[in-house]
């Protein structure tokens, strides 16, 4: 097994186990995520981000689909699941729980350096996953 493979499997374990501290070592502190909604500038924006998907889904989880290397740079493919049960936070304010199940498929993208993420992108269907929640038909 390779290191980033290592690394890809280290970091779902410790987010499917919501131990962001954990995670800590494994993204610099400036490292930029772009998601969806935008640019997060920092470590701990990006932690902000997944402290607001815990409080929304506590029971979700991350499935590793694939992986694909290239360098220094990872690709995976996952599935996000879990249940809305909490207020999910967004950019246009908070969105009640819906108490529905969702399946959201996405893709990581790390960039890494010695082990550490420096740059992270992560793409996701907001519509889609709008329509699991219940929010638009």
């Amino acid at each position: 097994m390779s290191q980033h493979r290592t690394f890809v499997e280290t970091v779902y374990r410790h987010l499917n186990a919501h131990s962001f501290d954990d995670l800590e070592p494994y993204f610099a502190p400036d490292v930029e995520t772009q998601t969806p909604g935008g640019t997060l500038k920092t470590r701990d924006e990006w932690r902000a981000m997944g402290d607001a998907f815990h409080v929304a889904a506590p029971d979700a989880h991350h499935e590793l689909i694939r992986c694909f290397e290239d360098g220094d740079t990872v690709l995976v493919e996952g599935v996000y699941a879990g249940t809305h049960t909490g207020p999910l936070a967004t950019e246009g304010g908070e969105l009640p729980a819906s108490g529905n199940a969702f399946a959201l498929p996405y893709v990581d993208l790390f960039e890494l350096r010695d082990g550490v993420c420096v740059s992270h992108r992560v793409y996701w269907d907001n519509l889609g996953f709008m329509m699991q929640l219940g929010v638009t038909p």
